[in-house]
């Protein structure tokens, strides 16, 4: 007969396991993130260079929000989402429930403003979780934030977004030079796209008077005759109301980059109100399509 733990660590699994599967389900139906959030993404996005060991603390679970390599394999409640892991999640479970354990080293942490994100220890955490229990012992690396980082995923996000844009308006001094530009981005990468743009046009700009152009009249050009002249037809199209939660410069980018596709598939020119409109029509009919493929990663189908 199995030690009253071990089947507690079974039955554990089996909870921590099915609550994931009809979590991802649930969230997945009400278009809300289910994933941890990827520390290498932030590192990248808030320009994380060097970090400080603070030595061993306890930190509160619900302060974890993310790992370094193992995102993918559990959702953002730390829950399991993977049949493969059940022997090692168990034989966790088992060290925690076992009276006669010595117990289980400290995990690994890096911390990012007031959230944490597992560089080791991510089974333990997921099993902690589950247990009910609060706090968990922790080596802890600290990266100075210049924003930081204070919520939760929806909170990260937009703190992500905000040092992007900060990065964007650095570089292009769009603020002095164009003051009631209006750009706001809410989609990540966007600002990226943007600066890319304006570097582009730069080299057109220089080729066309064959002298270079300073970087400001490039930036002041594409806003004047680019920027500005897309959103004013993406206006007279209509296809903002398709979206009414995203701003003009998150349709100026979608726009720019799905006239790209279509100029690589059919080649030729594709004229703005000729991309609006695809893009528009293409995602009416991956509305349902979407959600049923989502449904479907989601159930692992």
């Amino acid at each position: 007969m199995q030690p009253p733990y071990r089947q507690q660590a079974r039955q554990e699994w089996d909870q921590a396991y099915r609550k994931a599967y009809w979590g991802n389900l649930l969230r997945t139906l009400q278009g809300r993130q289910v994933d941890l959030l990827d520390f290498n993404e932030i590192s990248h996005r808030l320009h994380l260079t060097s970090s400080i060991y603070r030595g061993v603390q306890v930190v509160p679970l619900e302060k974890i929000v993310g790992s370094v390599g193992r995102y993918n394999d559990f959702n953002r409640a730390f829950l399991p989402r993977k049949k493969a892991m059940q022997e090692r999640w168990q034989a966790v479970a088992i060290m925690y429930l076992n009276p006669s354990s010595r117990g289980l080293p400290p995990i690994e942490l890096f911390k990012v403003g007031n959230l944490y994100f597992v560089r080791d220890g991510n089974h333990r955490v997921s099993v902690a979780r589950q247990l009910k229990i609060h706090d968990i012992e922790a080596y802890v690396w600290e990266y100075p934030a210049v924003l930081p980082l204070t919520g939760g995923k929806d909170s990260v996000e937009r703190v992500l977004m905000e040092s992007e844009r900060e990065v964007f308006l650095q570089h292009t001094q769009l603020d002095t030079l164009c003051p009631n530009h209006g750009i706001y981005l809410t989609l990540p990468g966007g600002y990226t796209e943007l600066l890319g743009q304006i570097s582009r046009y730069q080299e057109v700009l220089s080729r066309i008077d064959e002298q270079p152009i300073p970087y400001e009249e490039a930036v002041i050009a594409w806003y004047d005759m680019v920027y500005e002249t897309t959103i004013g037809i993406l206006e007279k199209t209509g296809v903002f109301d398709q979206f009414p939660r995203r701003t003009p410069a998150d349709f100026y980018v979608w726009i720019s980059q799905h006239q790209r596709d279509l100029r690589e598939c059919y080649g030729g020119k594709v004229m703005v109100q000729d991309a609006a409109f695809d893009f528009s029509e293409t995602h009416k009919r991956k509305g349902l399509r979407g959600l049923i493929y989502r449904l479907r990663v989601r159930l692992g189908a």
